[in-house]
């Protein structure tokens, strides 16, 4: 678990934080359910997403190990998305009331928190930048550089493609389509096996 969310851990009350366990597919929270905590992935994945008023759903980030999320329930009566389990997941839960106290009477505290609140929004202003990409193979090859890992330029897809368009604003057989122009016109090189963990391997490739 980062750093900063473990020096958050370690200066609260143990009547502040619990672990949960999730089932895949289950919700830990629904949109506009009363705000009580922010959470951290302790394992597996969490996504969080929003209905909007036209039935339509976006996923607005999917959380890791390590990773926290909900943390704008500090400041709300109300969960503003839903909250759901990708796979089987632990999550550490803290209590917002008594995390609020903590960082007040503690500026290092406070200080933790912005440095986390400010990673999240420099992702989400990432994400928002792509949508702006009208091309769906644009949008989808800036995705995976942003993704990328290592020297080799390699993004490992640990979720269904359903789940990637959801994130990119796109239908799936859009994501189709766009994987299928940028393999044909050499920008990237599939490797479709399945070790467990990753459903896909994509490779970036130099043109």
């Amino acid at each position: 678990m980062a750093h900063s969310f473990e020096h958050l851990i370690k200066h609260l009350p143990a009547d502040a934080r619990c672990e949960h366990s999730l089932a895949k597919d289950e919700f830990l929270f629904r949109q506009q359910q009363p705000a009580t905590a922010i959470f951290a992935v302790v394992s597996g994945r969490i996504r969080l997403f929003r209905d909007l008023p036209d039935g339509s759903r976006v996923t607005l980030h999917v959380a890791r190990s390590g990773e926290t999320f909900a943390e704008a329930s500090l400041f709300s009566e109300h969960y503003h998305c839903y909250a759901q389990a990708d796979l089987a997941s632990t999550v550490m839960r803290l209590n917002s009331r008594q995390l609020l106290a903590a960082i007040t009477a503690n500026n290092e505290l406070g200080m933790e928190l912005s440095l986390i609140l400010a990673a999240q929004v420099r992702d989400t202003r990432a994400m928002l930048s792509l949508r702006d990409i009208r091309s769906a193979n644009e949008r989808l090859l800036a995705w995976l550089r942003m993704n990328a890992k290592g020297d080799q330029m390699t993004v490992f897809i640990d979720r269904l493609w359903t789940g990637v368009s959801e994130e990119l604003g796109l239908t799936r057989e859009a994501v189709y389509r766009a994987l299928a122009h940028l393999q044909q016109q050499g920008s990237i090189e599939r490797d479709g096996r399945q070790d467990g963990i990753h459903a896909e391997i994509i490779h970036l490739l130099k043109k």
